[in-house]
């Protein structure tokens, strides 16, 4: 009988080792999982458009255009005595679908110290959402501080916005 018990119990050890490593075998597959995913998002943000808000004490507006990228925008003004100034109402809007952060504004000029400029109603970080518009006033001014009329009377600007996702 303890030849029989030593048989059984052999035998028993045996299968549970078959069982464990068919079980092994079967957890060390590949598991391959195939699809697909498609975004269903647009983004659209631009300069929708640029009016002259004021021309005040003789400045003109000769021109602002956006810019082929849309987010981007030139000035030409003629300022004729310090303090004269025009003031530009822009509007940008987002018709994607993504909410839209400004990550940075920044301008390039030539840097005549006659003329200077500033913005109102927009700030770095602030959030057009879907389908919303944003609506700022940017000033171009002839610099107060200049008595005499200045050797370089003429400067180009041009303004640069750049969203990313919010």
């Amino acid at each position: 009988m303890n030849d029989t018990k030593k048989s059984a119990i052999i035998v028993f050890l045996l299968a549970i080792v078959l069982i464990m490593t068919i079980g092994y075998a079967a957890f060390m597959q590949t598991l391959t999982i195939n699809g697909t995913a498609t975004i269903d998002s647009t983004w659209d943000i631009h300069i929708e458009s640029i009016a002259v808000n004021n021309e005040n004490l003789g400045a003109k507006s000769n021109s602002a255009e956006v810019g082929v990228d849309r987010l981007t925008a030139n000035f030409d003004v003629s300022l004729t005595t310090p303090g004269s100034s025009v003031t530009y109402d822009i509007t940008v809007k987002n018709n994607g679908s993504i909410n839209a952060k400004l990550d940075s504004i920044s301008f390039s000029d030539l840097g005549n110290d006659a003329i200077i400029f500033s913005y109102d109603g927009i700030t770095e970080g602030s959030t057009i959402n879907s389908g919303d518009s944003q609506k700022f006033t940017l000033t171009i001014t002839f610099n107060d501080s200049y008595e005499t009329m200045p050797e370089n009377i003429t400067d180009k600007l041009t303004m640069y916005l750049t969203y990313v996702q919010a």
